[in-house]
């Protein structure tokens, strides 16, 4: 059979079947207060055609001509079932009463089957996955039940960051109701920055970005808070060895309402006492500290039928303490997340919606040191405004989205600071850099049969590097750069394009493609999991990053057994990837970083596979992932290719949930992978009573396999007006020792000539029991 004659049969299966279709495009509202409802899941009797309202409350979906029955349904509201009889294209306005039983608590639940959030290249969350997973010390994360997903590599123990399909953590848009969130972890990956009282949906990319979405070469994890207006009183407490936390939803009025969400950790008086008594066997041992906060406030306001505005801030701060007993060093670093967004959404017609969105992001870090006398630190910070409207249109067999961007940065990414008894260090004017950025993007997805669909995006941004600024060159002569002063731009496209097939109701072929560029880096200061790393904009010497994706995946739905899964084959390079020259004690020197920057190329690939059964009693997931992620720098490792220190050849993750009874559940986690690579020392030499290393080739050397298993029990207690739940957990239940980094210890006297160099490792969680008590009131 030739080739010409398989594509033009390919064409006439995904046509075919169209004239017996309609087309049905449907908004959901609150039967009170005519408010959009979004994630609602609609569906035919048949199970057949299946899709869930986008945060408009819109959906589209082909049914067949003539009488079809139709399924609304959503948590918080009775499900709603309508009769149609379709003979041509319609629109249609559906409204759901409230439920006015007693909610279970939020659970973050991907309801949208495979064939219909995957083949839109984001996973979506809504709240009960995170249930289904075990704790961490009776704690549920975002950022913990993202990294069990396909193609998420597990950056080691103490290492929330989301390395995704070979990249690093920087690479990554992490998104709180439209504003950007730079570090979004708290330290050790212990929690994520987001509450999960404070989440109502996830939107995880990780290919095929969206033209809509820019400024990162990896992935998009789009976080929102519920932006309806509540109509009951609400508050929920929760409290464990960790932590303490407590959210509030408040009723104004029926068009306005409040809420917050408030956490705070007190493990200084409960967990690190423990592991430094564990770990403590001599005076010589170090000592840890650590706690953190997070605030969260928001109000939605429903302004008319068409209008809604919603506003949202955040805040949340880190400080950590760790202690080198044995050199006599205190060290100590803080850091600070500040995030503010107001949008207005106005439904214009419809078929028309206008999103607009005014957001602000704040980050600050400081990291010092102390040893006998003398102290030194270093400090960076960070300070964005952003502008964002979009435009979406709804036509026939046409979904539009257009709209711009615009961006204002201000960056200080390392500002040192002495101090030596009385006597401070001038380090002169602290490097300061001011960027802006304007973009105008568009898109169509555009559904050409029952069987084949495409999306197809374009993204055009402009990127300049602005004053004030001062730039000193070789000879000490100083150029100054007033404000607004262009000293470098640029102009790039990034286009997107997806292709989905239906093979038949339940199967699915997707390729998908993107091309993105990165005006921001993160750049690499320490080999340790600790956030030390530092923001810069693209300058003359750091040009924008560049990358291209590519995917094949075919993904599959067993709909009456309730399994899906799904095997992805994925490949990426990378242009103008960055390392640093130093490390963080050369910030001190408050040196232009520009002159310290290695440019590289990077490549990754491997297959990702997804199985998930998600009826009956037991449920849960197998995720796993073989890859391959490597970076070729000049000046490294003599310009040869070398494994970047997240290459993970095996990932796997396995989340399991048993339903033991209406009260009892049951669930467990089990975790392995490939250790980081590094850099390891071959041979020492003693040279003029110095201990000088000679290392062997860069990174070819590996942290042992990473692996853990937590289990956890919870009950549910039944009390008349409030529900509450009491859980049990194991963190690390066979105390695995999974190292946090290594470093090298030097015993005996170079006077003579006898010394003796041992590896040791930091491991800092053991085997950890928790209890968590949570209740609801309503």
């Amino acid at each position: 059979m030739s080739k010409p004659f398989l594509v033009l049969l390919l064409l006439l299966l995904g046509f075919n079947g169209l004239a017996q279709k309609v087309l049905l495009k449907g908004i959901v509202l609150a039967d009170s207060g005519r408010k959009a409802i979004s994630g609602a899941r609609v569906y035919s009797e048949s199970g057949l055609q299946q899709t869930v309202t986008d945060q408009n409350g819109y959906f589209k979906m082909q049914l067949d001509k003539g009488k079809t029955g139709l399924r609304i349904s959503h948590m918080s509201y009775v499900e709603l079932r309508s009769e149609l009889l379709l003979r041509k294209d319609h629109h249609q306005t559906f409204y759901l009463k409230t439920n006015t039983q007693f909610l279970n608590e939020v659970q973050i639940s991907s309801e949208q089957g495979v064939l219909q959030s995957n083949l839109n290249n984001y996973h979506l969350l809504k709240a009960a996955d995170l249930k289904k997973a075990p704790a961490f010390l009776g704690v549920h994360d975002l950022i913990k039940t993202i990294q069990t997903l396909p193609g998420i590599g597990n950056g080691g123990e103490g290492n929330a960051g989301l390395f995704v399909r070979g990249s690093s953590s920087g690479q990554n848009l992490v998104l709180f109701n439209h504003s950007v969130v730079y570090n979004p972890s708290h330290l050790l990956g212990f929690f994520s920055v987001f509450n999960s009282n404070a989440v109502a949906q996830v939107k995880f990319y990780k290919s095929g970005i969206p033209s809509e979405y820019g400024g990162r070469l990896s992935a998009v994890i789009d976080i929102k808070s519920n932006p309806e207006v509540a109509d009951s009183l609400r508050l929920e407490a929760e409290l464990s060895m960790l932590a303490a936390s407590l959210s509030l939803k408040v009723p104004i009025t029926k068009n306005w309402s409040f809420s917050t969400a408030m956490r705070k950790t007190f493990m200084n008086h409960s967990v690190w006492p423990i592991v430094n008594r564990l770990e403590n066997r001599d005076e010589f041992s170090n000592r840890l500290k650590y706690d953190f906060y997070d605030l969260n406030f928001s109000s939605a306001l429903s302004l008319t039928k068409k209008d809604r505005l919603f506003a949202t801030f955040y805040m949340g701060g880190d400080d950590f303490g760790f202690d080198i007993r044995r050199f006599g060093i205190n060290n100590g670093m803080d850091w600070q997340n500040r995030a503010a967004s107001i949008n207005w959404n106005r439904l214009v017609s419809d078929k028309v919606v206008l999103d607009n969105t005014l957001s602000y992001s704040g980050y600050h870090f400081n990291f010092g040191m102390q040893q006998e006398g003398f102290k030194a630190g270093v400090q960076s910070a960070i300070r964005d405004f952003t502008y964002h409207s979009a435009l979406q249109v709804y036509l026939a067999q046409h979904q539009l989205k257009a709209g711009i961007d615009l961006s204002q940065h201000k960056f200080k990414p390392n500002t040192p600071f002495a101090q030596n008894g009385i006597t401070d260090f001038d380090y002169g004017i602290a490097n300061t850099y001011f960027a802006d950025e304007a973009a105008l993007f568009l898109s169509d997805d555009y559904r050409l049969s029952e069987r084949l669909s495409i999306y197809g995006g374009l993204r055009l941004t402009y990127y300049r590097h602005t004053g004030p600024y001062r730039i000193t060159d070789k000879t000490g002569g100083v150029s100054y750069f007033p404000r607004s002063k262009t000293l470098n731009d640029a102009l790039f496209l990034e286009p997107s394009f997806t292709a989905r097939y239906h093979l038949n109701k339940q199967t699915a072929l997707k390729f998908a493609y993107s091309r993105n560029v990165q005006t921001i880096h993160l750049i690499p200061v320490t080999a340790s999991n600790f956030p030390s790393d530092f923001w810069m904009p693209s300058i003359s010497g750091v040009p924008p990053e560049k990358g291209n994706q590519y995917s094949l995946g075919i993904f599959k739905e067993w709909s009456d057994a309730g399994y899906e899964g799904y095997i992805d084959f994925y490949a990426r390079d990378t242009k103008n990837a960055i390392e640093f020259s130093g490390g963080i004690m050369n910030l001190f020197d408050n040196l232009r970083i520009e002159d310290h920057i290695y440019l590289g190329k990077g490549k990754s690939y491997g297959a990702e596979f997804f199985l998930k059964k998600k009826k009956g009693k037991f449920t849960g997931y197998l995720s796993y992932t073989l890859s391959r992620s490597e970076r070729t720098f000049a000046e490294i490792n003599g310009g040869q290719t070398f494994p970047f220190k997240y290459d993970r050849t095996h990932d796997l993750s396995l989340v399991s949930a048993y339903q033991l009874s209406p009260r009892w559940n049951l669930s467990a986690l089990f975790t392995l992978a490939t250790g980081n690579a590094y850099t390891k020392p071959v041979s020492r030499y003693l040279i003029a009573g110095n201990v000088v290393n000679e290392y062997g080739a860069y990174n070819s050397s590996r942290m042992p396999l990473y692996h853990r298993l937590d289990l956890s029990a919870g009950y549910q207690f039944n009390t008349g007006k409030y529900k509450s739940s009491l859980s049990l957990s194991v963190y690390n239940v066979y105390n695995k020792k999974n190292p946090m980094f290594n470093y090298y210890m030097a015993r005996g006297s170079l006077n003579t000539g006898r010394v003796s160099v041992q590896e040791k490792s930091i491991a800092l969680l053991p085997i950890l029991p928790a209890i968590n008590y949570k209740v609801v009131f309503r």
